[in-house]
């Protein structure tokens, strides 16, 4: 397997490859992959809109099993 690896800047749709002789009559794989991901800034956290910031409420007991402890009694 041979390898060909370029970093070019994207200004279009359409990017145009040139491949060496050897890459001729024979199947490739091209995957494009950005290099230059901006991350998000340090200690960013992410907020509830304020349309229904403090709006929920909790409704039962969320630790507590969902089944009695008799629900998955044999049944023979």
């Amino acid at each position: 397997m041979q390898v060909q690896r370029e970093f070019i800047q994207v200004t279009d749709t359409r990017v145009v490859l040139n491949f060496p002789a050897a890459f001729l009559n024979r199947r490739v794989e091209v995957i494009a992959l950005t290099v230059d991901e901006d991350p998000s800034p340090a200690g960013y956290r992410r907020q509830p809109s304020a349309l229904i910031a403090g709006r929920g409420r909790t409704l039962g007991d969320l630790v507590g099993p969902i089944l009695a402890p008799g629900d998955w009694a044999d049944s023979q």
